[in-house]
């Protein structure tokens, strides 16, 4: 009775997975203690669902504070003259 309420699930093949990006799927995996199938359904919910944190707002005001941070003075040398300098060397 029981198996006729559960319901199959999709199954999802990935081919041509850098190795770099299993290898880190596959620690990511181990550090959380989950197969590896586990924690990239795991990684796929998190990064589909809708976000809950930073709204866009929030997002653009946090850029604009950073941005304001890290200004450069009036008297800082421009990108050209910076990269004539370096060519110069």
């Amino acid at each position: 009775m029981a198996a006729s309420i559960l319901q199959a699930m999709p199954t999802l093949y990935v081919r041509d997975v850098p190795a770099e990006l299993y290898e880190q799927l596959r620690g990511e995996a181990k550090s959380a203690r989950r197969s590896i199938s586990a924690e990239a359904v795991e990684r796929l919910r998190r990064s589909l669902s809708p976000r809950s944190g930073t709204s866009l707002e929030q997002f653009l005001r946090d850029a604009d504070r950073i941005r304001a941070e890290h200004a450069l003075s009036s008297d800082s040398p421009g990108a050209a003259e910076l990269i004539r300098e370096d060519r110069d060397r």
